[in-house]
């Protein structure tokens, strides 16, 4: 959404009350940037072809970037308290799966 000029404010940070708003929050702003799916399915782009272009090579390096946005995203809206929870985490949906099983239960 960045031709837009659209800027989502950060959701607030979790602080271990209110999961369930914490997360429809979190994943609407990660909607908003186009980075729910990569959180979700845990999708790695495919690999680059021989001799690509420089606009393959440009859209293969924002589809790896996501991945380190979704989760920084995470990181960033998340106390000190938490953030030590996922500071492991090397993906967004892993940090999703970790919060959601400690804060929310599994279901």
């Amino acid at each position: 959404m960045a031709s837009s000029g659209f800027t989502a404010p950060l959701p607030s940070v979790f602080i271990e009350e209110n999961y369930d708003f914490w997360s429809a929050k979190m994943k609407a702003y990660l909607k908003a940037y186009d980075l729910w799916e990569i959180t979700e399915t845990r999708a790695e782009p495919p690999p680059l072809r021989v001799n690509p272009t420089i606009a393959q090579l440009k859209q293969h390096s924002e589809e790896i970037a996501k991945k380190f946005k979704a989760l920084s995203c995470i990181q960033s809206a998340v106390s000190d308290a938490i953030f030590i929870r996922i500071i492991t985490c090397k993906t967004a949906n892993e940090a999703c799966e970790n919060l959601k099983e400690k804060f929310r239960g599994n279901e």
